[in-house]
């Protein structure tokens, strides 16, 4: 399985151009900054963006980041935290959001978990039949000309290897 991958910012300077990524997405994490109450409250935005451009069964996973902040770690003692893990488990459940996870991309604390369980998903909607692997617009495309190569996703066929996970 190969991911294309696009970080967007979040910025409303470029929304447009941000919507364009949603045609043809298969899976989407919407992220947060779990030390910025102000960045959750634009989660459902985004959220609402996504939902009227993707295809419907697009895999959404909630990412609070910056989980290290709220563990008292910032050299002070003082925890971070603005938006707590029910509140973003809560919203996650009443919006549709396949899961909640929260990460540090400064220690890389649940990073990969949070794109495994966007491909895990994707991988078992292509395997129920959710997508047709002929259409572009599902994101998903069937096997390229070369033949198949198998790939297990969570497996350790990459141990030892360098670089390159395909």
């Amino acid at each position: 399985m190969k991911l294309s991958l696009w970080d967007t910012a979040g910025q409303e300077t470029y929304k447009s151009v941000t919507r364009s990524y949603f045609r043809g997405a298969s899976g989407a994490l919407l992220v947060f900054d779990l030390s910025r109450k102000q960045t959750f409250q634009h989660v459902t935005d985004w959220l609402n963006d996504l939902r009227q451009i993707a295809e419907p069964d697009i895999v959404v996973i909630l990412v609070g980041n910056k989980a290290d902040l709220t563990q008292g770690e910032d050299g002070d003692g003082n925890n971070k935290r603005e938006v707590t893990k029910d509140e973003a488990e809560e919203w996650a459940k009443r919006n549709g959001v396949f899961e909640y996870v929260e990460t540090s991309a400064k220690s890389g604390e649940n990073v990969e978990k949070a794109f495994m369980r966007v491909a895990e998903r994707i991988y078992n909607n292509i395997q129920a039949g959710k997508y047709d692997l002929n259409d572009r617009r599902s994101g998903v495309k069937g096997p390229s000309a070369g033949g198949n190569k198998q790939v297990r996703i969570g497996g350790d066929n990459n141990k030892g290897s360098a670089g390159g996970c395909c």
